[in-house]
């Protein structure tokens, strides 16, 4: 099997590097020659536009940063489905909106084409591994023969359903994942202007019902320890809550603290954090409130 790879940024690139890794003919691309030339360096080939790369594989993972480069890589006119032969396999991994995983699924059927999408769950640290976990949406036979593919990049697969039903669980999952990074901000500096010890506070929060994943397993290696370089950036989370947000609109669904969480990021953004990991939240309610950074 042969497999093309589009999208080389944090994540993208760190899960193409597990394809290599586990014996994966792999053909990849990017607008950014930098992760290009370093998966070239570890045997991938390349190339030179998303048509060109559809012609030559089996199965195209897309990684992109959202529904509108979707879009323009998938369905242009020199996109991945002017390129996939009938048969062949597309899988969506990015985070996009519910109408463009949709369009997508349609546009790829009516080509005779195979869709799938899988979108990434847990840190960028844990795709360094090889620790990812992806929200599978796909039909039929599909499943089965996706599922070795995807667990050469990562270590679990949960199928969530038809093909759009990946995407929709992501926007779910992200919301309660965002708002976590509010709540976490808000405690930690509280702790912090209170007086109160922070190693304490850590692991009083941790090892109560308190508990969750983002703070347990990031805020340490992250915030915490005044890394703010981005393994999920502060841009990217606000997109994800405009998604879910917007899904839920469309179902006539109310997110009150969704959309307020969603308003903290805009913040943030306008605040100068753009660019820096999520956890960094922490830090401009800090600023905001007159507190000093919290750090352990």
């Amino acid at each position: 099997m042969k497999v093309g790879f589009i999208g080389l940024g944090r994540m993208g690139f760190a899960l193409a590097s597990n394809l290599l890794r586990n014996g994966v003919n792999l053909v990849v691309l990017d607008i950014q020659p930098e992760p290009v030339e370093k998966l070239v360096a570890q045997g991938a080939a390349r190339a030179t536009d998303a048509n060109r790369l559809a012609a030559q594989v089996d199965v195209v993972f897309t990684m992109l940063p959202g529904p509108k480069q979707a879009r323009e890589v998938i369905l242009g006119p020199a996109g991945v489905l002017a390129g996939l032969a009938p048969g062949k396999t597309l899988v969506e991994l990015s985070t996009i909106d519910t109408e463009t995983v949709d369009d997508l699924y349609l546009a790829a059927k009516d080509k005779g084409i195979r869709f799938a999408d899988a979108p990434v769950g847990r840190l960028a640290a844990h795709a360094d591994r090889g620790e990812s976990l992806f929200m599978l949406g796909a039909s039929g036979n599909d499943v089965a023969e996706l599922e070795p593919l995807l667990l050469k990049m990562g270590s679990t697969v949960l199928h969530c359903g038809e093909p759009g039903s990946g995407t929709r669980m992501k926007l779910i999952n992200n919301l309660m994942v965002l708002c976590y990074c509010q709540m976490n901000s808000e405690a930690l500096v509280l702790a912090k202007a209170l007086g109160m010890d922070i190693r304490k506070t850590f692991d009083v929060l941790t090892g109560t019902t308190a508990s969750n994943g983002q703070l347990k397993e990031k805020w340490p290696s992250k915030v915490l320890k005044g890394d703010l370089s981005p393994g999920f950036e502060i841009a990217l989370g606000f997109k994800d809550l405009t998604l879910a947000c917007q899904a839920a609109q469309a179902a006539s669904v109310s997110l009150p603290v969704g959309n307020l969480v969603r308003n903290m990021f805009q913040l943030a953004r306008h605040a100068g954090k753009d660019g820096q990991d999520t956890s960094s939240l922490t830090d401009y309610w800090a600023e905001a409130n007159g507190v000093e950074h919290v750090r352990l």
